[in-house]
């Protein structure tokens, strides 16, 4: 295969990569407080030798992705456990696996043990970092703007954590809408003045008819790619074959 047919191959893999990236998108259009990403690539020039017409060729490099952090729209559920965030900020999670997070996913419940948690089972942390954790007995309880937590008694809980974060569109997605940063370690910098909506969820910002179409141009070009590759692969046992017949 010559440079083309390597050119070829190197621009399927970034489509193929695409394509995953919006497939993704589409699937978690549902999934509140998802954040839709894109790809990064960069290109890589290589300096050819005299013997070729072409003196440079340039490759895709994956570099990771990207999230768009537009807030999605705010529906009401009703539920007095679901919490959505007005504004910036971010809520912290400790995984099941015990890693710090970060997102926008406000739909939580009561584990067994009263912890406040994801539906997947990941706790909601305070604004000091810690597990959130409701007393039995606590009957109804009230979220208010600033995430203070309060039984029906009035008498005060916790405090729901809104923090900052630095270049989070970056971030590696665990799944769902959490992210985390690529070294693994979460600094948490709290909001000051944080606004949330207690019986209200963030939807994801996926546009789905926006990503359905370019999941279609993605499989389109990917195809073409692949087709360029297997064009210039047979043009090249062609030549060999005329140039050395058996």
């Amino acid at each position: 295969m010559d440079n083309i047919g390597y050119l070829a191959i190197s621009r399927a893999a970034m489509l193929q990569r695409a394509t995953d990236v919006t497939a993704n998108n589409i699937a978690n259009a549902n999934t509140y407080g998802f954040r839709a990403v894109g790809p990064v690539f960069e290109s890589m020039v290589h300096q050819t030798d005299s013997k070729t017409d072409m003196r440079d060729m340039a490759y895709a490099i994956d570099r990771g992705t990207y999230a768009d952090l537009t807030e999605g729209a705010l529906v009401q559920t009703s539920n007095p456990l679901d919490v959505a965030l007005v504004g910036d900020g971010w809520f912290g999670f400790m995984t099941t696996n015990g890693q710090t997070a970060l997102g926008r996913g406000g739909s939580f419940t009561l584990s067994a043990q009263g912890d406040l948690v994801t539906v997947a089972g990941d706790f909601v942390l305070d604004e000091g970092g810690a597990p959130i954790n409701i007393p039995p007995g606590s009957g109804n309880i009230e979220i208010g703007e600033d995430g203070t937590i309060t039984d029906e008694r009035g008498d005060r809980i916790a405090r729901i954590g809104v923090f900052e974060a630095t270049d989070i569109g970056n971030w590696n997605q665990l799944g769902g809408a959490m992210l985390a940063p690529r070294g693994g370690v979460v600094d948490l910098m709290p909001v000051l003045e944080p606004t949330m909506a207690q019986g209200f969820v963030e939807q994801s910002n996926v546009n789905p008819i926006r990503e359905m179409t370019r999941l279609i141009e993605f499989q389109r070009q990917y195809e073409s790619a692949m087709n360029l590759a297997s064009a210039t692969d047979e043009l090249r046992k062609t030549t060999l074959g005329r140039l050395a017949p058996e």
